[in-house]
């Protein structure tokens, strides 16, 4: 199953939350491609976009049309 997650959010916070989250889909075995509006603005969120990319995910920009055609689950963090 692939999930993408859409981060659209301009709180900092938020936006850890979101990566941290993402990460944790992949502890249940699911594929994730990450998709962000902004570059990471926490070390936190920084820490979790690249432990993401470093275990093989796609994290930062791209098309969302084309993402949504391939992923099997959509979650949106505003």
């Amino acid at each position: 199953m692939t999930i993408l997650v859409v981060v659209a959010t301009r709180d900092p916070h938020r936006q850890s939350e979101a990566l941290r989250a993402a990460l944790g889909l992949t502890l249940r075995g699911g594929k994730v491609h990450v998709l962000l509006d902004a570059p990471p603005a926490t070390p936190l969120a920084q820490r979790a976009a690249d432990t993401l990319t470093s275990f093989g995910y796609r994290v930062g920009p791209g098309d969302l049309a084309a993402a949504i055609r391939t992923a099997d689950a959509v979650e949106v963090w505003t």
